[in-house]
C-alpha cells in the first residue's frame, strides 16, 4: 500500500546531512540496509507493515550495533588507542559487535560481562573468544556496577602502558547517536525514492542509543511521523529517562536542543524482564519466521515484533498508513 510521503521542510534535512558528514567513520557496514514489504505478515494482520533489516549490515553477523561503532572506533583509533574496554551481559550482542569490529580496526578488546563466569562458551561468547576478546566475567548484572568495573579496568589499563579507550554500555553516547540519525537518512531517501511514507516507526529500545539516534534525524528533518520504542528490559517510564539520557548526552555533543523532543516508548510486552521469554514474543518469532522467513530474537526484536502484533490486532495502526518494523539483528541470541 503506497500513501503520500510526508512532506519535509529542506533546511532541517540539510541540518541533518551536515551534522551527520561532519564527523569521520570506519566503513564496516554495507549501507544502506534494505527496506521492503512483508507481504504475508500485511495481510495476516491487515495492515501495511514494512521491515529494514539492520539484521543484514554485512559485517560481524550484522545488527544495529555496527552504525554506532563505525564512529566510535574511528574515534578511538584517531585517539591513538591500542585497546578497546566497554560492558554489556554474558551474551551482549553490543559486546560482540564490539570485539569483532575492535579486531577489524586492530585493536585489543576487554569486555566486562555481568551475569557470572558460564559453565560453557555458547552464543555470543564463541563469537567473542574467535576474535580474540578479553572477557572479565563479573557476578553483577547491575549497569552501574559494569560501567564501573569497565572504568576501573580501562584505568588499570592504561597504568600498565597500554592506551585503553573506554566505550559507553551499547555505544550511548553523543557520537554513537550519530549512527541511528544516519540510519533515519536512509528512511527518508527511501520514502522519497519509493513514494512511500511511513507513519509510524517500530524498534526495539534497550540502552537508549538507537532510538534517541531516530528521534534526531526526525526532529532534524521534520519527519511528522511517531517512532515507538519498544522497551526490551523496563517499563515505560524507565525507558523514556534512559533514552532522554542519551539525548541530553547528544544535545551537549552536537550542541543541539532535542531532549525534550516528543518521546513514544512502551514498556508493556518485557515480561518479567531481561532476556525472560514471553508467549507474546515466541508467537511473534514464529509468526515472523513461518510468514517471512525472518528470524527474530527473544531478547529484543521479538519483544518488540509482539508490540507490533498487538498494536495491529488492537487497532492502533489504520489500514491505510505504512508501518516500518526496524530489525535490529541479535539473532545470534536463538542459538545459546
Amino acid at each position: 500500500m503506497k500513501t503520500e510521503a510526508v512532506e519535509r521542510v529542506a533546511p532541517f534535512s540539510i541540518a541533518l546531512d551536515e551534522l551527520v558528514n561532519r564527523h569521520p567513520r570506519m566503513r564496516f557496514a554495507r549501507l544502506p540496509t534494505q527496506i521492503h514489504r512483508l507481504n504475508r505478515l500485511s495481510e495476516k494482520l491487515d495492515c501495511s507493515i514494512y521491515c529494514k533489516r539492520d539484521d543484514l549490515t554485512g559485517f560481524g553477523l550484522g545488527g544495529n550495533k555496527i552504525r554506532k561503532l563505525e564512529y566510535l572506533i574511528r574515534e578511538a583509533v584517531d585517539g591513538g588507542a591500542e585497546a578497546i574496554v566497554t560492558c554489556g551481559s554474558n551474551q551482549s550482542n553490543w559486546c560482540r559487535t564490539t570485539a569483532v569490529t575492535a579486531a577489524a580496526a586492530d585493536l585489543d578488546v576487554h569486555l566486562v560481562l555481568g551475569g557470572g563466569t558460564p559453565d560453557a562458551l555458547t552464543g555470543n561468547l564463541i563469537l567473542n573468544a574467535r576474535v580474540g576478546a578479553h572477557m572479565h566475567h563479573l557476578e553483577t548484572d547491575s549497569d552501574p556496577e559494569l560501567e564501573a568495573a569497565s572504568e576501573e579496568l580501562t584505568k588499570r589499563l592504561n597504568d600498565d602502558g597500554i592506551r585503553a579507550h573506554r566505550i559507553l554500555m551499547g555505544g550511548s553516547n553523543g557520537l554513537g547517536t550519530l549512527g541511528y540519525a544516519d540510519a533515519f537518512r536512509e528512511i527518508l531517501s527511501f520514502e522519497r525514492n519509493e513514494g512511500i511514507g511511513f507513519s509510524k516507526i517500530v524498534v526495539s529500545t534497550g540502552s537508549g542509543g538507537t532510538q534517541a539516534g531516530l528521534v534526531a534525524g526526525q526532529v532534524l528533518s521534520g519527519w511528522q511521523g511517531t517512532i515507538i520504542g519498544m522497551a526490551a528490559s523496563r517499563d515505560t517510564d524507565a525507558q523514556e529517562r534512559k533514552v532522554r539520557t542519551v539525548l541530553r548526552r547528544f544535545d551537549r555533543f552536537a550542541g543541539m536542543r532535542i531532549a525534550q523532543s516528543p518521546l513514544v516508548t512502551d514498556g508493556s510486552y518485557v515480561g518479567d524482564g531481561y532476556r525472560r521469554r514471553t508467549e507474546a514474543c515466541e508467537e511473534a518469532i514464529d509468526m515472523f519466521a513461518k510468514t517471512e522467513g525472518i528470524f527474530l530474537d527473544q531478547v529484543y526484536t521479538g519483544k518488540a515484533a509482539a508490540g507490533l502484533i498487538d498494536y495491529a490486532r488492537n487497532g492502533r495502526f489504520r489500514a491505510d498508513e505504512n508501518i516500518l518494523f526496524i530489525h535490529t539483528g541479535g539473532t545470534v541470541q536463538l542459538f545459546e
